[in-house]
């Protein structure tokens, strides 16, 4: 449950606090990664453990669950807005370090999951994944 400061800086930033604030973040995707399979760790290793474990879930084969990513799910906000929000809130303490964490931004293909309310990585997935996104627009 949000407090209300945190519910008093959402309405003032517009942006949610998850992209402000780390411990919340962390918090949010740990539990997208406890209860809602949110991996494989490093998405550019072959992880063929984690992608049976999907495939099974969804009774579809392995190459096949790797097609459901973040980068593709409707919860998965990449808007300008929310770009925006993941980026001013890492870097808000020090603007000289915004343009650093822009780029860093793009490398990671950060977004910021709708459903489970964190910042999440375009290569990933989670149990929640929905077709036909990403969602661009606000």
């Amino acid at each position: 449950m949000k407090s209300f400061k945190e519910h008093l800086f959402e309405q003032v930033t517009g942006c949610p606090v998850a992209t402000h604030n780390l411990h919340v973040n962390l918090q949010n995707r740990q539990t997208a990664i406890d209860e809602y399979g949110y991996g494989p760790l490093n998405p550019m290793e072959s992880s063929e453990d984690f992608w049976k474990q999907k495939a099974m879930m969804w009774k579809v084969s392995p190459e096949y669950a790797k097609t459901a990513r973040c980068e593709n799910c409707a919860a998965f906000n990449i808007s300008d807005r929310m770009r925006e929000c993941i980026i001013k809130g890492t870097g808000e303490d020090d603007p000289n370090e915004i343009d650093g964490f822009e780029a860093t931004v793009k490398q990671a293909d950060l977004g910021y999951c709708n459903i489970l309310h964190f910042k999440c990585a375009g290569k990933r997935t989670c149990d929640a994944w929905l077709t036909n996104g990403p969602l661009e627009k606000e």
